[in-house]
């Protein structure tokens, strides 16, 4: 399953929420401004053993560059939904 993150997690809680749901597997995705978590060095080195693809035109609006995982555009976001099927989303 992808767990499909929006919000920062300095304003909610929702990656807190899903690293702790998820199952052996997920992938997380992280897009709108939960991009934020790819950029702080705490929240990178939580996210170190987690399959992660963080939103490349969500960072380039935020003016950021992400410090983990593999960027993903549109595209690529719709390639890996047909693959895992419909994500569970956090936010919104």
């Amino acid at each position: 399953m992808i767990q499909l993150i929006l919000n920062s997690p300095f304003m909610s809680q929702d990656l807190e929420l899903a690293l702790r749901y998820r199952m052996e597997g997920d992938l997380v995705v992280l897009m709108q401004d939960a991009v934020m978590a790819a950029t702080a060095p705490g929240w990178c080195e939580r996210l170190a053993d987690v399959p992660l693809y963080v939103m490349k035109e969500d960072l380039q609006a935020r003016g950021l560059s992400s410090g983990i995982g593999m960027e993903l555009d549109m595209p690529g976001l719709i390639r890996l939904i047909a693959e895992h099927g419909s994500p569970q989303t956090w936010g919104g």
